[in-house]
């Protein structure tokens, strides 16, 4: 075998390189292009909810992740949120870290007469932000490559905040007209989805019932997400 095949695999007789495809936030990426919504808010999504159960599941009573919570006094609204309403067998969990939340948020009180600054963000969004430069970090390197370009294009585009933070980290201009030229095709197909809303909203029309654009309002909705 030569130097360059042990580096290289043929799928669907295009040849990739080997270590770029065996990248684990690369197929994260490329799995998430499969999938509803942003790729990057999926991924990320995916990432909160790994983190989460891993900490109730094992972590709750850990002192290191005891005293991190502590620091920012739980999770912020979104992640609480998601802790209660998307993760299995959170309740007793909840319960134990909550009541040390109140416990030194009380003696805070008692002996200061206020309530203490976070100290750190939600450990959460930390675990977030760690995923969020991965992905971006590969999509610098990678997004002018055929798997990537292939699986973007079947998905649903970057939401206006992660796409912001693409073309921030996409150096070359051949890589930012790349995402680009996909992501403004994607958003020129939506329009077409939506004005076809639109029209069978029209009383005229409404008999001839709705296809593909019965959810396209979500989907416009979901790529405008800021922040």
């Amino acid at each position: 075998m030569d130097s360059e095949s042990k580096h290289t695999c043929i799928l669907g007789g295009v040849q990739y390189d080997w270590a770029m495809i065996t990248t684990a936030t690369y197929d994260l990426f490329l799995e998430a292009c499969r999938l509803e919504g942003c790729p990057i808010c999926r991924v990320e999504h995916d990432a909160d909810l790994r983190y989460l159960d891993r900490l109730f599941y094992g972590l709750v009573n850990d002192y290191n992740t005891r005293v991190r919570v502590r620091a920012s006094l739980g999770f912020c609204g979104e992640h609480a949120r998601m802790a209660m309403d998307e993760i299995q067998g959170k309740a007793l969990g909840l319960t134990i870290i909550y009541d040390d939340l109140l416990r030194v948020a009380l003696e805070h009180i008692n002996n200061n007469g206020n309530l203490r600054k976070n100290e750190k963000k939600c450990p959460a969004c930390e675990n977030r932000d760690e995923m969020n430069g991965r992905v971006l970090s590969e999509l610098s390197k990678y997004i002018t490559d055929a798997p990537i370009l292939a699986a973007f294009r079947t998905s649903q585009g970057l939401c206006f905040g992660h796409l912001r933070q693409a073309l921030e980290h996409l150096r070359s201009a051949e890589k930012r007209k790349a995402i680009l030229t996909i992501q403004c095709d994607i958003m020129q197909e939506l329009r077409g989805e939506l004005a076809e809303f639109i029209r069978k909203n029209d009383y005229r029309f409404a008999g001839e019932g709705f296809g593909a654009e019965k959810d396209s309002w979500k989907r416009a909705v979901r790529m405008g997400k800021q922040w």
